[in-house]
């Protein structure tokens, strides 16, 4: 019998495949005091299969690719480029798979709630565009993909590389398959995200968005149609995200922060592309990384590459200012701190309390935006007006 999938708990990356293949149906997953997610063994049902171990992909590192191509790129189609927040690659795909009567499997956002879903619709594949920078819900994922390739079909599944890691695992014939992983700074858990909106509104939300464009920001939309917008910077969560410090425990150990990948195709934000690039006069609005790790891959994306803005460049240029290319986000000085805080006082202390020298210029920015004139004499100050400037009065 087996007490738990992982020795250490704190590594779990909640990729729900370890209570996808149980034959006993002996997992579940729980949420914990501290917001994140976790496997639960029921002693009595486990048979000690180990199945479970087997496809985690933390006690079993899937196998991962070499690079083959790497280019900069967004789409030709102005209207996909704008509701997208990188160059709309992963529309594109998805699109491509459906045509060919396919099915696409990627986050979906609902207010504060994000998991995987299933799509077979193209009027439904908008659901997929747009940032979620939060941890998804994968459920019955990985089963209802074997499912439909065991039914011929062709499927695209997009998520973080421990996601298409564990989906590697659980599926061994991949021949109709297509992999895409997203470079991941880490992924914050979705109590915490809730926490971060009762700390902006106490409005029910219809919907979320983070980025517009290049630029991160909080755009909270109610039922009224009524949008809440807070610069990142003045955000104690988006901040929290942008910086690093909120994320799941396992994230800042995670062992597929390289450059050989576990998906067919690698997708990302192109930071650090060369300004004096001609001809790519959209940067603004994004441009994506695609790195090209497969066959599989190279397939695809002979087939898209029509449909794009695109031209080669070099994984060296990319490396600098992705990452997660290369290691994982550090570990923060005050990370069991915030867990300790967010255990017991909740989200929101945790948020505005467990870094004070990050979270105190979010409170004076939150608090110079009511007072125009206070504002404008700080803005002039050296080295604190320009961190003050982004963020105009109310």
């Amino acid at each position: 019998m087996l007490k738990s999938v992982l020795d250490d708990e704190k590594k779990c990356c909640a990729c729900f495949s370890c209570m996808n293949i149980c034959p006993k149906n002996s997992i579940s997953m729980k949420k914990e005091k501290n917001g994140a997610i976790y496997p639960k063994i029921d002693s009595e049902k486990c048979i000690g299969c180990h199945l479970c171990r087997k496809v985690c992909p933390i006690e079993n590192k899937a196998e991962t690719e070499k690079l083959k191509k790497v280019y900069a790129t967004y789409s030709k189609n102005e209207e996909i480029h704008e509701k997208s927040n990188s160059g709309g690659l992963s529309y594109i795909i998805a699109s491509e798979i459906i045509k060919e009567d396919g099915i696409v499997y990627g986050a979906v956002m609902n207010a504060a709630k994000v998991q995987h879903e299933r799509i077979s619709d193209p009027k439904d594949l908008y659901k997929i565009q747009g940032s979620k920078y939060v941890h998804s819900h994968m459920n019955q994922c990985v089963t209802q993909i074997s499912s439909d390739l065991k039914l011929g079909k062709k499927v695209v599944f997009f998520g973080t590389p421990c996601q298409v890691a564990a989906v590697k695992n659980y599926i061994k014939n991949r021949q109709n398959l297509l992999l895409v992983d997203i470079l991941c700074h880490g992924v914050p858990t979705q109590d915490s995200l809730k926490s971060g909106i009762e700390l902006e509104t106490k409005e029910h939300i219809k919907s979320i968005s983070f980025r517009d464009g290049k630029k991160y920001r909080f755009k909270l939309d109610d039922k009224n149609g009524n949008s809440v917008i807070v610069p990142y910077r003045m955000s104690y969560w988006l901040n929290g995200f942008v910086e690093g410090y909120i994320f799941r425990e396992n994230c800042y150990s995670c062992k597929y922060a390289e450059v050989d990948r576990c998906g067919d195709i690698t997708l990302g934000d192109f930071w650090g592309l060369d300004k004096d690039i001609q001809g790519f006069k959209e940067r603004d609005k994004g441009i994506n990384l695609v790195m090209i790790n497969t066959e599989n891959g190279q397939n695809m994306w002979n087939t898209i590459k029509n449909e794009l803005n695109y031209m080669e460049r070099t994984i060296q240029e990319a490396i600098p200012h992705n990452h997660p290319l290369s290691y994982p986000s550090a570990y923060p000085n005050r990370y069991d701190k915030f867990i300790n805080i967010y255990c017991n006082h909740g989200g929101k202390k945790a948020l505005m309390f467990a870094y004070p020298k990050k979270t105190i210029f979010i409170a004076i920015r939150r608090g110079l935006r009511h007072f125009p004139v206070l504002y404008n004499a700080m803005k002039k100050i050296p080295k604190i007006g320009n961190k003050i400037a982004e963020y105009p009065p109310m």
